[in-house]
């Protein structure tokens, strides 16, 4: 006689659905094959429920849910007018979570606050294990990488750890939920995150932190009742975007040549005679100085062959011309590049020249601020010279006139779905872009991109996809869901977030979970009943 055991109460399809969005929040910052198989679980699940058809049914009934639904339904109409079926259907087969998630999250048990918070819990966990790895990962490593991350790419990564930043500090006020050392562990962690971000030079995440910081703050005050405090507030509101002006001004004009290029009081000779070379064709600023100014080669190779045993037509650590190396590590210092300039040098600088160290910034210590002035150094040589350095900045920059260019030629219906990369392909060229042909991607902006692959009518489609259903929910009231949307529509502006697999399940997974996964809303800052602490 067979023995059937039976299936234990709780195996059951509502917590194998908490399950699976648990794995899915401890995968989201950490692993994307445990990504795959969460929403694999949460597939499976809700295929082999018995009230399948009448979740069908709830779906279509549900608009909100068709219209998040609707951002992968406007790429499959993309087809219509595409050739390049291969490179759709993997265009598609990416997007599937924005097909998926809608309605498996749609039509499952809404959760309850405290089931919530906790599954908010896991989140935070799994971006402090993944920000404590990289941390140990960036202080072990032979050679400082500031902007690797080891599980996904450190823009994915920054937009996961701003999340849990203000999951953090909501709960941290959570009074009937968590203990009081607890709370007091939840703001540590979220300022440990937000140091990290500045530790890992992610410029993108702390922006997005600061503006919705802001966003939040400007609710804040406009429900405060007490003038005196709401004044005091609303002055700091203020001098925040006021005083990242001022520092990013200083950090431009610390970059910024004084004088063009060429101008009347350009010396000629050196001081022992000697011609100087100025080529502009050597394109570089460091520091403010022109690296093309003041080079009198013959003085450079026979002063530095009596500091050094490495000869000057050799390469450095990194594989670069050692001459490079020591004209731009000169002109950061403010030193002319001859005889004199080179004796100026002192022992611990031919060290650092020798090792490739091409800057005295590159001896600075890394961290947000490092970062920025080298993104406004890139763009400064871009827009003094046109030269494109080979860095994330500048070559955006070129991905979005290439991309502005594609829109221009297919205005009202894009390229289609699977036509938009090679249409890139075909404009870098149309363009003589400086860009290698491995590096002709698509904008890093997913506005730009979604117009250039579905025209005016599909961009339009688009915003109203992500703008309405908050709308329609009221949820622009709910902490969790506003906070969530100003994430990821600012993130959009530098990365194509709906064409990698991290980026659309980040969207798709969070926008449902906030928007129709709770049974509750989470009031803003400043709101009645903030905090649910009855």
């Amino acid at each position: 006689m067979t023995i059937v055991k039976k299936i234990p109460a709780w195996f059951n399809h509502t917590n194998i659905y908490l399950f699976g969005l648990g794995l899915m929040l401890v995968s989201l910052p950490t692993s994307k094959y445990l990504m795959s198989i969460a929403q694999f679980i949460l597939i499976f699940n809700w295929l082999i429920d018995p009230k399948i058809l009448y979740k069908f049914r709830d779906f279509f009934k549900n608009k909100p849910a068709l219209v998040v639904f609707s951002i992968f339904a406007i790429h499959v109409i993309g087809l219509l007018w595409t050739s390049d079926l291969h490179y759709a259907w993997k265009d598609l087969r990416i997007k599937l979570p924005l097909l998926a998630l809608p309605i498996i999250i749609s039509t499952s048990p809404r959760l309850n606050v405290k089931t919530f918070y906790y599954l908010m819990l896991v989140f935070i966990g799994a971006n402090l294990f993944g920000s404590f790895y990289s941390s140990y990962k960036l202080f072990t490593q032979e050679i400082y990488q500031p902007r690797s991350a080891p599980f996904i790419s450190l823009i994915r990564f920054a937009l996961n750890i701003s999340v849990a930043f203000f999951a953090g500090i909501y709960l941290s006020f959570q009074k009937k939920y968590f203990s009081k050392v607890f709370r007091i562990f939840l703001a540590l962690s979220s300022i440990w995150l937000l140091f990290f971000l500045t530790l890992m030079e992610s410029v993108t995440g702390f922006a997005i932190i600061v503006i919705t910081s802001i966003i939040l703050l400007t609710i804040f005050v406009i429900n405060l009742k007490r003038i005196v405090v709401k004044s005091a507030l609303l002055f700091f509101i203020i001098a925040i975007p006021v005083f990242m002006f001022l520092f990013m001004k200083s950090i431009y004009d610390e970059i910024t040549p004084k004088k063009p290029f060429y101008h009347e009081s350009l010396d000629k000779f050196t001081s022992r005679g000697n011609p100087y070379l100025h080529d502009s064709t050597l394109f570089g600023i460091e520091n403010g100085n022109w690296v093309g100014q003041y080079i009198n080669v013959e003085e450079l190779e026979s002063e530095w062959n009596k500091r050094s045993n490495i000869k000057l037509d050799s390469v450095d650590k990194y594989g670069h011309g050692l001459m490079y190396t020591l004209i731009r590590y000169m002109t950061s210092k403010g030193l002319r590049k001859d005889a004199d300039g080179l004796n100026a040098l002192t022992p611990e600088d031919i060290h650092n020249i020798e090792t490739g160290i091409a800057s005295i910034n590159h001896l600075e210590k890394r961290n947000i601020k490092h970062r920025l002035k080298t993104v406004v150094w890139e763009i400064v040589l871009y827009r003094q010279t046109g030269y494109l350095t080979a860095t994330s900045v500048t070559q955006r920059l070129e991905f979005w006139r290439a991309g502005i260019n594609i829109i221009r030629e297919n205005l009202w219906f894009g390229t289609g779905t699977g036509d938009i990369d090679n249409a890139f392909k075909q404009m870098y060229p149309k363009m003589k872009s400086q860009l290698p042909p491995d590096q002709w991607w698509r904008t890093h902006n997913q506005y730009l991109t979604i117009f250039a692959t579905l025209g005016i009518f599909g961009f339009l489609l688009f915003i109203f996809a992500m703008v309405w259903p908050g709308i329609k929910l009221n949820m622009y009231k709910d902490y969790f869901f506003l906070v969530f949307f100003v994430i990821s529509t600012l993130s959009m502006l530098t990365e194509d977030t709906l064409d990698t697999q991290a980026g659309v399940t980040f969207y798709a997974f969070f926008t449902m979970l906030f928007l129709l996964g709770r049974d509750t809303i989470n009031p803003l800052i400043g709101q009645s009943q903030l905090f649910n602490n009855k």
